[in-house]
C-alpha cells in the first residue's frame, strides 16, 4: 500500500488578506513536494498564470454567490490542493496503468465540462441544468475513485466539498439563468474567457 499524502498543510491555517491562487498554489506545492518527493521533476510550478487567473475569477464567483470570504477561499483552496496533489502524483509516477487510464478519462470529462459551461454561457437558451449536474457528478466519482488509494480521507472530503458547492442548482442557476444574478453573470464572462484560454493552451 503506497504511503498516502497527508493533510498537515500549513496553508490550512494561513490567513490571507487578499486571495491569490498563485500564492496558495506555491505554498501548497512547496509543502507537499518537500515532504513526499526528492525528484526534481515536481519542482516546476503546477499552476501556471492561465490557471491562476481562472482560479482567481472562480473565487470571485464563489464569493459573490456565498457572500462568505472564508467559505469561498476554502472551496478554491481545495480545488488547488487536489489539482496539485494529482499533478504531483502523476509527475512522481505514482499511478498504475489502470489509474493512468482513469486520469485520462478525468481529463476528457473536465474538458467536456469546460466546453459545456462555455457553450451554455455564449449561446442563449441552451442551458440544461440536469446535463451539467450529471457531468459534474460523473467527474466527482472518477476523482474520488482515483485519489482514494493515494490520498487521505480528508482529501476525498475536499473533493466532496468542492462539488457540494459547484453542482448545486442554486449555484448553476445563478450563473446561467438570465437576470437571476447579474454580478455572477458578469464574473462568469471572465471565467469563460479563462476557460477558453486553458483549452487553447492544452491545460484542460
Amino acid at each position: 500500500m503506497p504511503e498516502k499524502l497527508g493533510s498537515n498543510d500549513p496553508s490550512d491555517d494561513t490567513e490571507m488578506t487578499e486571495f491569490k491562487a498563485s500564492v496558495v498554489a506555491f505554498e501548497v506545492q512547496k509543502n507537499f513536494a518537500s515532504k513526499f518527493f526528492s525528484n526534481k521533476t515536481v519542482v516546476k510550478s503546477l499552476i501556471d498564470d492561465t490557471s491562476g487567473n481562472l482560479l482567481d475569477n472562480l473565487y470571485l464567483l464563489l464569493y459573490v454567490f456565498t457572500k462568505n470570504k472564508k467559505e469561498s477561499e476554502k472551496t478554491t483552496r481545495n480545488i488547488i490542493k487536489i489539482s496539485i496533489k494529482l499533478g504531483m502524483l502523476q509527475r512522481g509516477e505514482k499511478f498504475s496503468l489502470e489509474e493512468k487510464d482513469c486520469l485520462i478519462q478525468i481529463q476528457k470529462n473536465l474538458r467536456a465540462v469546460a466546453m459545456t459551461l462555455i457553450s451554455f454561457y455564449q449561446v442563449d437558451f441552451t442551458y440544461d441544468r440536469n446535463f451539467v449536474i450529471k457531468y459534474l457528478t460523473e467527474l466527482e466519482t472518477l476523482l474520488k475513485n482515483l485519489i482514494s488509494n493515494h490520498l487521505t480521507d480528508k482529501s476525498v472530503g475536499r473533493v466532496e466539498q468542492i462539488f457540494g458547492v459547484v453542482k448545486t442548482p442554486e449555484f448553476l442557476d445563478s450563473v446561467y439563468v438570465p437576470k437571476k444574478n447579474s454580478e455572477m453573470r458578469e464574473i462568469m464572462g471572465k471565467v469563460v474567457s479563462d476557460l477558453n484560454c486553458c483549452l487553447e493552451a492544452g491545460i484542460l
